[in-house]
């Protein structure tokens, strides 16, 4: 039997005994009254009194009290004012104890019935609250929102649900330190986002959840060594569960109160919070470490197509430059047949060709003056060249980080290239800019449409790359409308 039912049972049980004491105590009292009165006062008047008394108790203290009270009183109202007058014999005090008993029963099952049905209608307050919380949670994963957005969220909705003056989520690292990576109320100088939660108390909730693995109550900081940060912040006590993902401790989130402590069971009401709350977590940290792993990849592989084409450009490029001009060097001081200087000289031009072409496919497979110049200048090169004429327009100052450089200018070029071969275009606008700390990017031509990344197209390669580094892109191609490509970049360095 868990200890909350035996104290409930208990309560009951001296709910009942005290019940029947003011049944037996009212019963003497309105007997005397009654006596009293009885030829002095109009047995109305005396009704409507002990009617008064009897509501009065059962807005003092309920119907427990309320339902036995009234029955003894009508009793001594019956008894001892109207005729035929009662004496207190074995079979009236034998008929009193049973009417007693069993409006004290009646009273106490009403009375339980009815805090069941309220503590039920509250539940499922709460259940739905919490649902609707952890859809709202939800739905910021599924959007992709980064994890800082989705932690935020979280101490929200748990302040919101519990009704703290404080929520925070911190993360326990792998080093032992901790993180504080969100808070929603109540601050100070030692609440920093997104830097170490440090000069914690040894015996506090982070300390011992981090220890323990388990739920952890302080209900006064003041009597806790440490504790004097919380104390300046205007927190007197909190409480913290831990969060688990993939079978460890990930964290905690803790509620914190300014007015004395939280109620007995925050804690179980809580974790059954953050229990569901952690799925969202684990979902939020897998789509980032995700995340993070494909941009290590685009990185790896631009890097591996950088260093190809410097490879290309330093070597292969450079060796056969050398040998095209020392080929049409021995062609003029050649003194041999005509046939053979003719030929020499044609194999010099052959070569020049071949390294046109090599310095063509070098270009393609990584930009020199993109790592060089950075993204305007390269977009303005690269629409030079293009087959198609370019309306360009980059407002870009300085440079960006290199993978957004990158994943930029594959964009416009795969653009150019199908606007070119394809879409039977005009003219191209492209547009540039950085707003908000993200990098805009507009690519529009006047072509046939009809353009479909579901087809396995080079535009199913740049949203890959795009969405690696947290990005956006969307394709909106219309037969016989033109070809529109929008691309987001956030800059992070």
């Amino acid at each position: 039997m868990s200890l909350g039912l035996v104290r409930l049972r208990g309560s009951l049980v001296l709910q009942c005994v005290a019940a029947s004491a003011a049944g037996a105590l009212a019963f003497l009292l309105a007997a005397v009254v009654c006596t009293a009165a009885r030829d002095h006062v109009p047995a109305v008047v005396v009704g409507l009194l002990l009617l008064i008394v009897v509501f009065g108790i059962a807005r003092l203290g309920g119907i427990v009290y309320a339902l036995p009270v009234g029955v003894v009183v009508i009793l001594a109202f019956d008894w001892y004012l109207l005729p035929p007058l009662r004496t207190l014999d074995a079979a009236t005090v034998l008929l009193l104890v049973l009417f007693l008993v069993m409006s004290v029963i009646v009273a106490a099952v009403t009375s339980e019935a009815s805090r069941r049905s309220v503590e039920a209608e509250r539940a499922r307050g709460d259940l739905a609250d919490t649902q609707a919380a952890l859809r709202r949670l939800a739905l910021l994963v599924a959007a992709g929102e980064p994890p800082a957005t989705v932690f935020g969220a979280v101490t929200q909705e748990v302040a919101r649900h519990f009704g703290g003056d404080t929520a925070r989520m911190i993360r326990f690292e792998s080093d032992g330190t901790a993180m504080l990576l969100a808070s929603d109320g109540t601050t100070g100088p030692h609440v920093r986002i997104g830097a170490p939660w440090e000069g914690y108390p040894p015996t506090g909730l982070t300390a011992t959840v981090q220890r323990t693995g388990e739920a952890a109550r302080v209900d006064d900081y003041a009597s806790v060594p440490g504790g004097e940060p919380y104390l300046r912040e205007g927190l007197r006590a909190a409480v913290a569960m831990p969060v688990h993902v993939d079978g460890r401790v990930w964290g905690l989130i803790a509620l914190g109160s300014r007015h004395g402590p939280l109620p007995a069971g925050a804690e179980d009401r809580l974790t059954d919070f953050t229990d569901l709350v952690a799925m969202a977590v684990a979902n939020a940290q897998s789509r980032a470490d995700v995340m993070t792993s494909r941009a290590r990849l685009v990185t790896a592989a631009d890097e591996a197509r950088r260093r190809i084409e410097r490879n290309l450009h330093d070597g292969a490029q450079q060796r056969l430059v050398s040998l095209a001009l020392g080929l049409r060097s021995a062609a003029t001081g050649f003194t041999g047949p005509e046939e053979t200087r003719a030929e020499i000289e044609q194999i010099a031009i052959e070569l020049v060709e071949v390294i046109d072409e090599l310095r063509e496919l070098s270009r393609g497979i990584h930009p020199a003056m993109l790592s060089e110049s950075g993204l305007g200048p390269a977009l303005r090169a690269l629409t030079r060249r293009s087959a198609v004429e370019v309306r360009l327009d980059a407002r870009i100052e300085g440079r960006l980080p290199e993978a957004v450089e990158v994943a930029a200018y594959y964009v416009v070029s795969e653009m150019l290239a199908n606007a070119a071969k394809h879409a039977q275009a005009t003219v191209v606008r492209v547009r540039a800019e950085v707003s908000d700390g993200r990098l805009l990017l507009l690519v529009q031509d006047d072509g046939i449409g009809g353009a479909d990344p579901a087809r396995g197209s080079g535009l199913v390669g740049l949203k890959d790359r795009l969405d690696a580094l947290g990005g956006s892109f969307t394709v909106d191609s219309p037969p016989g409308a033109g070809t529109k490509a929008v691309c987001e970049l956030p800059i992070t360095s």
